[in-house]
């Protein structure tokens, strides 16, 4: 029978990081994964992590300190936040990103600037916070490049070519001859990488750069790795977490077991515990996402802990499912903030700011759940729309699917998606007057840095308003959706998980979705996902290899 001293379950970057960290310490570490590919919520994501005084900022002479961002992120959070849990982030964070730096093949770049999400709150930053991982070439995973979740092929240009964030000024600036010359340059490594009949292109960026980092990272340092492998039950004896069970098979942890299986997203009960309009919510999460780590923790003992300000990070999101039955989701993080796009409810008006990383909050106060996009042949052709390509790429095929409707004219728009013609042209007539003079007196949209990050720069008066005039005319459906859920285990400042006497679970941790949100539920900025996922995996990953509990 295989014995490990620390047993993963979950190949996200929570399980990873700390499989990295206790491997590198000499421990043996085994990491399970349910699913067929190794990378989970983290390969799908945008990969970015806010790490306030991280060594990147500090060389770029970012002025920022420990003190200002703690303040800001207790502000955000209010009185439910437990300062234990935010002080050792912001203190592991830095280190975290140091020790992978000089210990991995996980890199991190200063991101362009990004705003934190609440600028009205004294300590919001504007920039110097977020991390993007550093693009990676797939060649060097070698047979392990089959092994990683692809990224969502809906988030990437046609047949897989992957974008990354430092590739977008160049998007804006298109067609100059730098940005064609550096967009060529990509194409032709694209090409000869089908040529050499890779299954996708081996230029990973975001998310699935990081992944195939922290994969390749684990194999360097001895970590045993399986897929296929979902978890049956924790063991426990005497009241102490001692290994797992897998597909029938017993498998002592010496040290301890970490449970970072990813969250609750695709489980139809926890969805209908935790999540408002939890029919129509449409999760961007992998399937696999079922909420088995918190499911065995509580049966072990553990605790939840408690009511969190919100249950999840939504993300506006539209779907359509395809002839095979697979169900594309594209989360609209970009193209609602664009001059011209407007979103409305059944009554065919504006309900709140499309540009705000909080618009899902505004469908759940509306009850607007589904809702409509709406924008002009003009901005389909500039900017694009949901699942539709600059340009117009795709266009016709997700009309025919039924994704995008169309019609030569608004009144004509409205009836195909039963909205009211009447209220949608006073609405486009309303914000048409608002491009003109740059404001939006109804809710403010292009008023703050945040919205003005994601809009159009070279778009005058205000990046975010645009004209909405030029037929044919385009809706999509959208609807609440989330990028993560929040509700998870009780933690304490080293990870343990704490059961429901107040005291640790011994043998028992847990990082990224399946511990408790250490804001409460309440982000504060880009990267408190996949950010979190890696601080409290190194912290548990550390705890285990100082042994901090006893064998």
């Amino acid at each position: 029978m295989a014995q490990y001293d620390v047993v993963v379950v979950g190949s996200g970057a929570a399980g990873m990081t700390a499989a990295i960290r206790a491997a590198s310490a000499g421990l043996s570490v085994l990491v399970l994964e349910k699913a067929e590919h190794f990378g989970g919520t983290t390969s799908v994501s945008g990969g970015g992590i806010w790490i306030p005084g991280s060594p990147q900022a500090i060389a770029a002479g970012v002025e920022d300190s420990r003190a200002v961002a703690r303040q800001y992120v207790l502000d955000v959070i209010g009185p439910t936040a437990d300062p234990a849990l935010i002080d050792a982030y912001l203190d592991a964070g830095p280190e975290m990103v140091e020790w992978l730096d000089q210990n991995s093949q996980v890199h991190f770049l200063l991101s362009p600037p990004s705003s934190d999400w609440y600028p009205e709150i004294v300590g919001a930053a504007d920039h110097g916070r977020l991390l993007s991982p550093q693009e990676y070439d797939g060649k060097k995973l070698g047979d392990h490049f089959a092994e990683l979740r692809p990224a969502r092929e809906e988030f990437n240009a046609p047949g897989g070519f992957m974008i990354d964030l430092f590739d977008l000024p160049y998007l804006a600036d298109m067609p100059s001859p730098k940005s064609l010359f550096h967009f060529g340059k990509l194409a032709a490594k694209f090409g000869l990488d089908k040529v050499r009949r890779y299954p996708r292109g081996t230029r990973l960026t975001m998310g699935n750069a990081l992944a195939a980092r922290l994969i390749r990272s684990a194999i360097d340092a001895g970590v045993t790795l399986r897929k296929d492998a979902a978890v049956d039950r924790l063991l426990v004896k005497a009241g102490r977490v001692t290994g797992v069970r897998v597909n029938g098979e017993d498998i002592p942890a010496k040290l301890g077991v970490l449970l970072a299986s990813g969250g609750f997203s695709a489980s139809e009960q926890l969805r209908k515990a935790y999540i408002p309009y939890a029919e129509e919510h449409v999760s961007i999460l992998p399937y696999e996402n079922t909420g088995d780590g918190m499911n065995m923790g509580l049966e072990a003992g553990a605790s939840l802990d408690g009511e969190n300000l919100v249950n999840a990070v939504w993300a506006v999101v539209s779907k359509m499912t395809r002839p095979d039955g697979y169900v594309a989701r594209y989360a609209h993080l970009i193209d609602m903030s664009k001059p011209g796009c407007i979103a409305v409810d059944a009554r065919g008006e504006r309900f709140g700011n499309e540009a705000s990383v909080h618009f899902v909050e505004a469908m759940h106060k509306s009850g607007t759940v589904p809702a409509h996009i709406i924008g002009d042949a003009a901005f389909i052709k500039k900017y694009g729309m949901g699942m539709v390509y600059p340009g117009g790429g795709g266009l016709k095929k997700l009309i025919a699917a039924g994704y995008v409707t169309e019609a030569p004219s608004l009144r004509e728009l409205a009836g195909k998606i039963g909205v009211d013609a009447d209220g949608l042209m006073a609405t486009v007539a309303k914000m048409n007057r608002y491009a003109e003079t740059g404001k939006d007196p109804d809710f403010g949209k292009g008023d703050t840095q945040i919205d003005i990050e994601i809009g159009d720069p070279k778009h005058k008066p205000n990046p975010c308003l645009g004209r909405v005039e030029t037929a044919p005319f385009y809706a999509i459906k959208i609807y609440p959706g989330d990028g993560s859920t929040t509700v998870g285990l009780k933690i304490d400042a080293q990870c343990r998980v704490i059961g429901t006497d107040g005291a640790p679970v011994e043998g028992l941790f847990a990082a990224g979705l399946d511990a408790n949100s250490i804001w409460r539920g309440k982000s504060p900025a880009h990267g408190c996902n996949v950010g979190p996922a890696m601080v409290t995996g190194f912290i548990a990953g550390k705890a285990m290899a100082e042994a901090l509990v006893p064998a």
